[in-house]
Formats: C-alpha cells, sequence, structure tokens
C-alpha cells in the first residue's frame, strides 16, 4: 500500500467525522420559528404598557420553547426585572401564563448580562407549550415591578422554537 493511499483514507475518515460532528449539533439545535424585539420609546417601560407578538406556529402536534430577552442599559437602576407574561392559542384562549424575575445584577452590583458598551441582554426560558393546532398565536409580556415606569430598558423580545 502506498503512502498516499494511506494519507488520502485518513482524510477521507476525517472529513466524514466532521460531518458526522456537524450534523449532530445542528440537529440537536431547536428550530427558531419566531424571533422578534420590540424597542422600548425613550428606553422608559410604562406598567400600562404591554407589549404583544404574534408568532406564526406553522404545525401542530409539537411542543415549542419560548424564551424573553430584555437588553437593558447600563443606566437601568435595578438589581431585578419582573416581566409577567401570557401566552394566547388563536382562539384567545389562555395557555400559559407567569412571571419571570431577571436578576441584573452580581452580588457587588455589577451588571451580570451578556454584552459590551453598556448594553446588557438577559434571556429566560418559559416552560415548555404544547401546540394542538397551527395558527397565530399571542404572546403578551408586560413589566411587573413596583415602579410604574422603568428608566433603562432597550427592548424586550421574544424567541419560540420547535423542539
Amino acid at each position: 500500500m502506498k503512502r498516499t493511499d494511506s494519507i488520502t483514507g485518513y482524510l477521507w475518515q476525517s472529513r466524514t467525522a466532521l460531518i458526522a460532528v456537524l450534523l449532530l449539533l445542528v440537529s440537536c439545535e431547536p428550530q427558531v420559528v419566531y424571533h422578534q424585539y420590540a424597542p422600548i420609546p425613550n428606553t422608559r417601560w410604562s406598567r400600562l404598557d404591554t407589549l404583544s407578538f404574534t408568532p406564526q406556529v406553522p404545525d401542530s402536534g409539537t411542543s415549542y420553547q419560548a424564551s424573553i430577552e430584555v437588553r437593558l442599559l447600563q443606566s437601568y437602576p435595578y438589581q431585578e426585572l419582573v416581566i409577567g407574561y401570557e401566552f394566547l392559542s388563536p382562539t384567545d384562549e389562555l395557555l400559559q401564563s407567569g412571571s419571570y424575575t431577571f436578576n441584573t445584577t452580581d452580588s457587588l452590583y455589577d451588571k451580570n448580562g451578556s454584552g459590551l458598551g453598556g448594553l446588557y441582554s438577559y434571556s429566560a426560558y418559559l416552560k415548555s407549550i404544547p401546540i394542538e393546532k397551527a395558527g397565530d398565536y399571542t404572546i403578551r409580556i408586560f413589566q411587573q415591578e413596583a415602579d410604574t415606569l422603568l428608566k433603562g430598558i432597550q427592548d424586550v423580545g421574544l424567541k419560540l422554537s420547535r423542539h
């Protein structure tokens, strides 16, 4: 056997293994069907302002994972941000509701979200949502803090992924 044959065989096996690993990684990643942010006017979010997202869910009989995403400025003055949400069916039936508390600082009161330049991102996964039929679903997101007007919130988003 020639040396070039063994090198060619090795390269072929390496390439095949790399492709298999890449396919495995891609197949494990949930498929994002909706990802949208709503900008907060003047970076001030009122308790009276409910954000509404309407993703079109393309299929039924599967579960979806929703995450609420928030981008805060360095000037956000609190250690936490409490967000409420409601997940409604195409017929406006309440499927899921709840709240989530984002811890925005560490024990030394430094911002702990990911980001650069004074803008910090936070993400919270909600419970898995079983979808019985395709259609336009509505997710409402609102702030639940004691202050009626929160300063320093750049935008709030929703990501919906198929499992």
